[in-house]
């Protein structure tokens, strides 16, 4: 075996050294915490001090998370899916109000320290912005206007800060962790645990929503009963006792039941599910023997099936065909282990289908019905406002906030390119869409060299794009977060050096370490 000569290994240490001394001055000020938050206690009143001392932690939080990027990642991805259930827990239990509000903030906070850290990497690494870079500023570049300037574009535009700042979040939160993700400094090894972990919550998600068309009472009581998610959304989040019963509509109104898991929803839960199938999909095409695969694909399919989603149903049947189809990276086996595993599941599927929602029973053909008339009112509106209703015209936002910026009393539309048209205008929408054929385009060109990771998350994208044809598939946060996380991963521009621990980088690197 050729041992690294000396002058590489000294060279190496000194430049580690080097490094960790430049973050030691860069983090000095992390120690006049203390310092300033006891002379707080003397000047401020009791709630000052408090949220001070909040703000404090909260600071010291960022510092660690941008510091490690990639098990802040991991770490948001497992917290996304569990928030609700988790902090409606806690609540149960005493925890008080005043300080799981403020605390259901962490999410924003691991996206923002993922974002330092991938600019961070920009500075120091001297990563150089591609066309998905720069489309991706310009796209966030025009949401952010929209909440500095509510009426740049739109006379009608909402001016309360508050809705204008949570359609913002959910308009430009998703692109900005795909640009923090895809520069931060986050190694393979833990590239690789992330995608398991994604898989690992999306197996449960779907047992758990089989367990919830086995026992949907049961499933309903420790929702209502055991976990107290009611008290939680009306308590602490403070949202109206109408809007509550409507969010939780398919957890009380089980006949026909639509599965909705721990997401609450059947629609997210199938936005969420289009990614696992799209994981285990790739596996299988690639002959991952593993009996586990087959399970989750197993289940991850039947819980979209009782989802009733029929645009989830299609986007999985889509990719995994397309995941089935031959080229030169998939082996022959892997090919025919996946198609036989499609056709064992239409030997149970297909019986089903009559009578059922995908052919128009059980309030199916209304709600196609539904469908057409909502994307058609949302061409409308882009026909006669062109730039836009303005930021926090959208499902969810406008529906809490302004109900006259409703389309029916319900959603601006029901198709996710016509809810950013109607929304943010031509001026966002020419950019997000060159984002989207950007991103698809470089995401297949990585995967046709092989990359099963690139892969997943092209195939998980496409079929979130169908999907996102009937429904709102953006404006939530475990999915879309999710997804675009882990497209940034699968398009990342960072290159561990020789020296890194391959686990994690904690190290900031100085430019001239140059991107290999």
């Amino acid at each position: 075996m050729k041992l690294p000569s000396m002058d590489l290994v000294r060279g190496t240490s000194e430049k580690v050294r080097g490094t960790r001394e430049r973050m030691r001055q860069k983090q000095a000020f992390v120690w006049w915490i203390p310092v300033f938050v006891a002379f707080a206690g003397v000047a401020l009143t009791e709630k000052r001090l408090l949220d001070v001392m909040g703000a404090c932690l909260a600071l010291l939080l960022l510092v660690f998370m941008v510091n490690r990027p990639g098990g802040t990642l991991i770490a948001l991805v497992i917290f996304l899916p569990l928030e609700v259930f988790l902090f409606s827990l806690l609540f149960r239990f005493g925890v008080p109000g005043s300080f799981l509000r403020p605390a259901s903030a962490i999410k924003e906070l691991m996206a923002v320290a993922l974002l330092i850290a991938g600019l961070r990497a920009i500075r120091d690494r001297g990563h150089k912005l591609d066309r998905i870079d720069i489309v991706v500023l310009i796209y966030v570049g025009v949401v952010t206007l929209y909440l500095i300037v509510p009426h740049l574009f739109a006379e009608t535009a909402v001016t309360q800060w508050s809705p204008r700042f949570l359609a913002w979040r959910s308009d430009a939160a998703y692109p900005l962790i795909f640009f923090g993700a895809r520069h931060a400094p986050i190694s393979p090894r833990m590239k690789q645990r992330m995608l398991q972990v994604v898989v690992v919550l999306g197996a449960v998600m779907a047992f758990i929503a089989l367990y919830q068309k086995l026992a949907p009472t049961s499933f309903s009581n420790f929702v209502l009963n055991t976990v107290h998610v009611v008290q939680y959304q009306e308590n602490v989040l403070g949202q109206a006792p109408s809007a509550v019963a409507s969010n939780l509509a398919y957890i009380t109104q089980i006949k026909p039941l639509r599965a909705s898991s721990i997401l609450l929803s059947p629609f997210d839960l199938g936005d969420y599910l289009v990614i696992i199938v799209a994981a285990v999909g790739v596996r299988i095409g690639q002959n991952a023997r593993s009996p586990l695969n087959y399970v989750v694909l197993a289940a991850a399919m039947g819980a979209i099936w009782f989802t009733s989603v029929r645009a989830d149903a299609l986007a999985a049947v889509i990719i995994l065909a397309l995941t089935a189809l031959p080229h030169s990276r998939s082996p022959v086996e892997g090919r025919i282990r996946l198609i036989a595993a499609l056709l064992v599941a239409a030997a149970f599927i297909v019986p089903s289908l009559p009578g059922s929602r995908f052919v128009g029973a059980q309030g199916g053909s209304s709600s196609a019905t539904g469908h057409i008339t909502e994307i058609e009112d949302g061409l409308n509106v882009f026909y006669y406002y062109p730039l836009g209703l303005g930021l926090g015209a959208q499902p969810g936002v406008a529906n809490r906030f302004d109900p006259s910026k409703s389309l029916n009393s319900s959603d601006v539309s029901d198709n996710f390119i016509t809810q950013t048209a109607d929304e943010l205008g031509v001026q966002a929408l020419v950019p997000w869409l060159i984002m989207f054929v950007f991103i698809l385009i470089a995401l297949k060109r990585r995967a046709s060299t092989g990359d099963p990771f690139a892969a997943t998350f092209g195939f998980a994208l496409l079929a979130t794009m169908i999907a996102g044809m009937y429904h709102h598939v953006f404006l939530t946060f475990p999915g879309p977060w999710t997804l675009w996380a882990g497209a940034g991963l699968a398009l990342s521009v960072y290159k561990p050096d020789t020296y890194e621990d391959s686990a994690e980088s904690t190290i900031t690197y100085p430019a001239s370490a140059g991107v290999r």
